[in-house]
Order: structure tokens, then C-alpha cells, then sequence
């Protein structure tokens, strides 16, 4: 059966500038005006515009973040996002861009959006050869700030902040487990079509991870997607820590997994095509007091690959069904085949 298409949203200036000076307006007690709309192409989850907010003699350099119904993780709320971030305000180590309001009514401007401020730097990535660019003083700054980050996100005692309502409902004896049925039903494997229409080897990995789960142990926040790529750095010092929208409450070894997974090193042996593994690691371990016990990272890498692949999955039924926003969603199907092999390489040595 056809889904039905989901509505574009109309991200300009002229029909959705005035819904967020409404909002900005009510929320500040004064008229808002704004200026310098510009929507950024990076990334394919949430949108992201900048623009400036003029209110009560005050100007603020903004970022809107809008969770569009047709994108890559739809169907979005902001809610968990805008908690995380500002229960997470003046951690030491930590920088997080302020925030200013959410809503996941999308009667307000059309769909689940965060509005934070807008922090100076560029973003480093593994595969343009950014950490030749820099000299070794620079990258080895980038390498202290990322891990202490990580570090400092890993050490909030989650339970004293708003976190706790929202994950109230969690169960902390399975955490592995409840990270791999999210992604197996966003992949569309829990569905009677995705029982089908999937490849063998991600129902085969699907329970893999359900039989080999680590036993729970420490809970943290864990970001979701901590990587190089997701941060904004000048002069090699970190600025702002970016991309909260998949936070939620699990294994910090999660996080350490991620990082690490060789996607995102850019074809080169260093974390993050940036950072030297074994540096990163024991300054990680140092600061956080977790230890790393590489067999459960092991196991969170395959989940990792599973949770791109997952995504891939759903990023080509979206195109298929007219669910997508992006075109660019068309080629992720291409990446579908080498994820499943690397999947098999890592469920090889974590076996």
C-alpha cells in the first residue's frame, strides 16, 4: 500500500520568520524583529537556519533547528534536545550553545523546532583532511577538548536535573537492549513488510545484539552522535558541542563506541581521522572515571553500524514511499552494502 507524501514545510523567510518573531516575542515580552535568514545545507536530519533577532534594544545571533516531518530521524520532538541542553548549561568542559525555546506543536511554525544561539567556529571533518590543515599543537587541543566533553558529559549525576522526568520511564537494566529494538523499529525490521523486504544480515545482526547484550552497569547521558563532525572549534579548542537530538540515557561506553567507528575516521587510523586512539582513550578514562572495557566497546560498535544502517534502511523507504525531504536521501541505499560489511567484520572480532 502508498503512504501518503507528508507536506513540505515552508522554511522561508516570509512565511516562517514571522511565525518564530511570534514566538521569540511572546516568550521575551517584546516585539521581535528578524534579519539574515540563512538556511545551511549540512546534514540530514534536522534544518538548521540562522538568523538575527532584534527585540528591546537587544540583538541575538540565533540558530532555528526544525525537525522536518519528510527528514532522515522523523518523527521528531525537540523536547528531549532542549532539556538535555540546558541541563547541561556552565558544565566545566563542556561548551553547549545556549538555549532560547522549543516547541513540539507543529501548528507554531509547521513542525518540532529548538532555537539556541549561535557559537563561532568552524566544524572539522575527518575526510577533508582537516587535521593536516592545523598544526600539531591545534590537533592535540582538539584531542584534550574532545575527550574532557565526552568526559564531562559522562560525569553529570543525570538524576539532579529535568532528565530524570523524561526518563523516568527507561528501564536501567537493559540498556543495550532498548537502544537495539529503537533502531531495529526505525529500520522498519519490527513491521511485517521489514520482516521481508530487509536484508538477511541486519536481521541476523538485530539478534546478534539482542543475545550478546552487556549486562547494565553505570548509566549516563550519552549524547548519541559524539564524533568529529558534531562540534565547532577555533584556534583548536572546542567551542560548542552540537547535534543532541539522539541524547538519551545509557552506557557511556556507547558514546566511546561511536566516536570511534571507522567511518568516521576518514580512511585514516586515527579516531575520528583527528585523534590518536589510545591518547584519546586513557585521557577519557582519566577524566571521567569509567573504565573502558574494550569487549563491551566492541559490542556498542556493531550497534553503532546497526543503528547506520537502521537509518540507510529507513532513509530508502522514505525516498520509496515519498516520505523524504532530501534527494540526497536517494544515495544512502549505496552505503547500505558496505555497512553490512563492516558489520560483519566487527561482529568477526567482537565474536
Amino acid at each position: 500500500m502508498t503512504e501518503i507524501s507528508q507536506p513540505a514545510v515552508d522554511y522561508s523567510p516570509q512565511r516562517m520568520g514571522p511565525r518564530v518573531a511570534s514566538f521569540l516575542a511572546q516568550a521575551w515580552g517584546a516585539p521581535v524583529e528578524i534579519t539574515g535568514w540563512e538556511r545551511f545545507p549540512a546534514g540530514f536530519s534536522w534544518t538548521t537556519i540562522g538568523f538575527t533577532a532584534d527585540s528591546g534594544g537587544q540583538t541575538r545571533e540565533l540558530i532555528l533547528r526544525v525537525g522536518d516531518p519528510r527528514g532522515l530521524l522523523a518523527p521528531y520532538s525537540a523536547r528531549p534536545e532542549f532539556i538535555a541542553l540546558s541541563a547541561l548549561q556552565g558544565i566545566e568542559r563542556l561548551p553547549v550553545p545556549k538555549v532560547y525555546g522549543y516547541s513540539d506543536d507543529a501548528s507554531v511554525i509547521g513542525a518540532p523546532f529548538l532555537i539556541t544561539g549561535r557559537v563561532a567556529g568552524d566544524t572539522p571533518m575527518p575526510w577533508r583532511g582537516d587535521a593536516e590543515k592545523r598544526d600539531e599543537s591545534q590537533n592535540e587541543s582538539l584531542a584534550v577538548d574532545f575527550a574532557d566533553a565526552l568526559a564531562a558529559i559522562h560525569r553529570v549525576d543525570w538524576r539532579q536535573t529535568e532528565l530524570a522526568q523524561l526518563w523516568a520511564d527507561v528501564d536501567t537494566r537493559t540498556l543495550a537492549l532498548n537502544q537495539v529494538e529503537y533502531w531495529a523499529a526505525h529500520g522498519g525490521l519490527l513491521d511485517e513488510r521489514g520482516r521481508h523486504s530487509h536484508s538477511p544480515q541486519l536481521h541476523y545482526t538485530m539478534h546478534w545484539l539482542r543475545r550478546h547484550a552487556p549486562a547494565s552497569g553505570r548509566t549516563s547521558i550519552v549524547h548519541g552522535d559524539f564524533r568529529v563532525g558534531n562540534f565547532l572549534q577555533v584556534d583548536g579548542r572546542i567551542t560548542a558541542v552540537l547535534d543532541w537530538e539522539l541524547v538519551h540515557l545509557g552506557d557511556p561506553l556507547e558514546d566511546i563506541a561511536w566516536a570511534g567507528l571507522r567511518v568516521f575516521a576518514g580512511g585514516t587510523p586515527r579516531l575520528g581521522g583527528l585523534f590518536d586512539r589510545e591518547q584519546f582513550l586513557e585521557r577519557y578514562a582519566r577524566q571521567s572515571g569509567v573504565a573502558v572495557d574494550m569487549p563491551v566497546v566492541r559490542y556498542y560498535e556493531v550497534l553503532g553500524l546497526f543503528k547506520s544502517a537502521a537509518m540507510l534502511a529507513s532513509a530508502m523507504h522514505r525516498v520509496e514511499f515519498g516520505r523524504a525531504g532530501d534527494y540526497r536521501m536517494a544515495s544512502m541505499g549505496f552505503q547500505l552494502a558496505s555497512t553490512l560489511l563492516e558489520i560483519n567484520r566487527l561482529i568477526a572480532e567482537a565474536s
